[in-house]
């Protein structure tokens, strides 16, 4: 039987449904891909209808019994009906309760494909935080949700682009919490966590975790900020002594350049922020998230939900290429062990 790639509707009001079907269509003369999506049928059919694109699947199917059967047949484009808004409600770039009941719907759903044996690697499209929160759920992004359905307390995400592979210290936080989050504490366990991830083979153990500093005058050890004396050194330093191949603090005018030639394993910074500047510049639009501590492998795309865009037709699909290029080439569970 094929091993199927799941790719999870993001908002439906938004461009997911748009950037899938132009995917999924792009995908139809690779003969490795076999892909199940998760999302609102009812709404494919008008977006297809809308921007007058033919619906690229080969079936459709609305219980596990059938997409088991579709799959035992070969079935390569498989549609899993995850929901069903009423036409009455939908809108491009609407935020609608009905949008976060479905977009919450298709990912939990997906989750489901997967841990079922359905399915063994996810692509997620960004979700409207403010279409959850009128559907009444506290989470505001795919991460959140993605704990709840998988069970999941350990999950790390790394923004990934061309050579860099980059995890954050701080996330969703503004400027001024994230700096004060910057403890020699938190440095030494989120090195200790990225150094467990690299018995991984995705990782090349014969290259440093990458340090960042957090001050851009910080260059040639000759003079360092509150939080390089304080927590950056001394985090650095207790985990070499521990045994860890981690250098730095590195400043971000070397620590990019480097990493963008392929120096580093992967990189720690400070702030989320710095990551996204750093991969959106290395690689525009195709910068992806990539989920460690899940039972199954989890390429994500960045940005928002798309409901500025949504209905134009002009929506790209280079980042969810290059996303189902990622979950089939890393589709070998060993790449995430």
């Amino acid at each position: 039987m094929r091993t199927y790639t799941v790719l999870s509707m993001g908002d439906p009001c938004g461009t997911s449904p748009e950037i899938i079907i132009k995917t999924v269509d792009a995908l139809s003369s690779s003969k490795d891909a076999a892909i199940v999506v998760s999302g609102d049928a009812g709404i494919f059919r008008q977006t297809a209808a809308d921007l007058s694109v033919p619906l690229p699947f080969s079936c459709f199917a609305e219980t596990e019994d059938e997409l088991r059967a579709a799959e035992r047949e070969g079935e390569r484009f498989i549609f899993f009906s995850s929901s069903e808004i009423p036409l009455r409600d939908f809108g491009y770039g609407k935020v609608i309760p009905e949008a976060g009941e479905a977009s919450y719907r298709a990912l939990e759903k997906a989750v489901d494909i997967i841990q079922n044996g359905l399915g063994s690697s996810l692509v997620t499209c960004p979700v409207s935080g403010a279409s959850l929160s009128a559907a009444g759920y506290k989470e505001k992004s795919v991460h959140e949700l993605l704990r709840i359905f998988a069970s999941s307390d350990r999950l790390e995400n790394m923004l990934f682009a061309g050579n860099l592979n980059i995890f954050g210290l701080t996330h969703r936080r503004s400027l001024v919490s994230a700096i004060a989050e910057v403890t020699r504490e938190k440095i030494i366990e989120e090195i200790i966590k990225i150094d467990a991830l690299r018995v991984s083979p995705y990782f090349d153990k014969d290259k440093p975790l990458a340090v960042g500093s957090l001050n851009p005058q910080y260059a040639d050890g000759s003079w360092a900020g509150k939080e390089e004396a304080e927590a950056i050194i001394p985090a650095v330093d207790i985990t070499k002594h521990l045994g860890m191949n981690v250098i730095g603090p590195i400043a971000p005018e070397y620590l990019f350049a480097n990493g963008a030639r392929g120096e580093y394993a992967a990189i720690l910074v400070m702030t989320s922020v710095e990551g996204f500047a750093a991969c959106s510049a290395a690689a525009p639009d195709e910068t992806l998230i990539l989920s460690w501590g899940l039972p199954f492998l989890r390429i994500g795309l960045v940005g928002d939900a798309g409901l500025s865009e949504a209905g134009r037709g002009n929506a790209g699909i280079k980042g969810m290429l290059k996303a189902v290029s990622e979950a089939l080439r890393l589709r070998d569970s060993s790449f995430m062990a």
